[in-house]
């Protein structure tokens, strides 16, 4: 009686393989189907029915790059600019003036600080005072306050003040702590000009004791004298010399 030759199981020729070692070749491979038991797939695979698996290739090339130098700094330009610079350069331009009260002498306008004038006055009547010097009115009655008033026309060697004429004016000043009221032939007005526009007194304005003077203001369409009073009237407010 012949035998009937046995199948053998494919599980147990892998095993075997398995255990002796052996690698399986690269033809052996095949391509996994996404689900199902491990026993029916190797049934598939022995049978044929599951395609091979696709030799792997040789992996891309990794192209490696230099790592990127890094960005140099840049500099940010340095600004000089100051807030509180600018407002002192504005506050410089403000107090670059000189406010003055000017008024007229032969012709002439003449102006001095603000800060020394008090107020000016129509010309009232002068009480004259004996044995005063040329130059020096007399007295008025200033609100209950006696000052003295010196014709100033007549101080600087320019004539003498008509104290009928209409546009006479009596200009009050505080000079060191004392009212004096300066006759002159009229008041013009109250201004700035720019420190800038003063000068040295040129000789043909000079008419007077260059020393009475500080400057000649040059504006568009006129000049002022600039008059330094506590020059003018420093021999009358030494002690005694002007009445309070």
């Amino acid at each position: 009686m012949a035998r009937t030759p046995r199948k053998r199981d494919p599980r147990k020729k892998a095993g075997a393989a398995a255990e002796g070692g052996a690698e399986p070749a690269a033809e052996s491979r095949i391509a996994l189907p996404s689900s199902g038991l491990a026993a029916d797939i190797l049934a598939l695979a022995a049978s044929g029915a599951l395609e091979p698996a696709p030799a792997p290739g040789p992996s891309p090339p990794v192209e490696r790059r230099a790592p990127a130098p890094a960005a140099e700094p840049v500099a940010v330009p340095a600004h000089n600019i100051s807030l509180f610079g600018a407002v002192r350069e504005e506050r410089k331009a403000v107090e670059a003036t000189e406010h003055l009260a000017t008024f007229f002498l032969s012709g002439e306008e003449y102006g001095v600080d603000v800060r020394l004038v008090q107020e000016i006055i129509r010309v009232s009547e002068i009480t004259q005072v004996p044995r005063a010097p040329g130059f020096i009115k007399g007295v008025i009655n200033l609100r209950g306050r006696v000052i003295p008033v010196i014709d100033l026309k007549r101080k600087l060697g320019l004539g003498e003040v008509s104290e009928a004429a209409r546009p006479s004016r009596i200009v009050v000043v505080k000079v060191k702590d004392r009212l004096v009221g300066l006759l002159v032939d009229g008041a013009s007005q109250v201004l700035k000009v720019p420190v800038a526009s003063i000068e040295a007194a040129p000789e043909e304005v000079v008419e007077i004791d260059a020393n009475y003077l500080r400057g000649v203001a040059k504006l568009e369409s006129r000049l002022i004298i600039l008059m330094d009073l506590p020059k003018v009237l420093a021999l009358e407010l030494r002690e005694g010399g002007v009445a309070e």
